[in-house]
């Protein structure tokens, strides 16, 4: 008896632990900085935008993949920094919101081995949404 109402406990604490973990993750990632959200401003329309982000060429700063994902939402995938060959896997949730400017948001989700920051300085990504769509980062 004593065996059963421990395991319970070990249970219950271990659910505890998991559920702060993944609340302080949430709120990490709705924080403005490099680890979490990215915002931008271009005078391109959305529709530009994406024909833009769907044609990768050789003189982008990185090399990149962004699909449409199942629940309509856009992932952008990052593989190579291009100047220095550094294999690179960092994936950001990508949103565009109309207005008399698009604002593009970029949510940080994860960087390869588990990192919790980008390996890149937010200024290589400014670089990049500079080159790629014009865009100026407001946050």
């Amino acid at each position: 008896m004593n065996m059963a109402v421990s395991a319970i406990v070990i249970c219950g604490v271990l659910a505890a632990i998991f559920f702060i973990l993944r609340r302080q993750d949430t709120g990490r990632r709705s924080q403005y900085g490099p680890a979490g959200l990215s915002e931008f401003r271009t005078d391109l329309a959305i529709d530009e935008c994406m024909d833009r982000l769907a044609r990768p060429t050789e003189q982008d700063i990185f090399r990149y993949e962004c699909q449409r994902e199942t629940d309509g939402s856009f992932s952008l995938h990052f593989t190579l920094h291009q100047p220095t060959c550094q294999p690179l896997d960092t994936c950001y949730s990508l949103r565009l919101d109309p207005g008399r400017q698009t604002v593009v948001t970029l949510i940080f989700v994860r960087e390869a081995f588990g990192y919790r920051e980008p390996v890149f300085l937010p200024d290589v990504l400014d670089a990049f949404m500079l080159q790629k769509l014009d865009a100026h980062r407001t946050r």
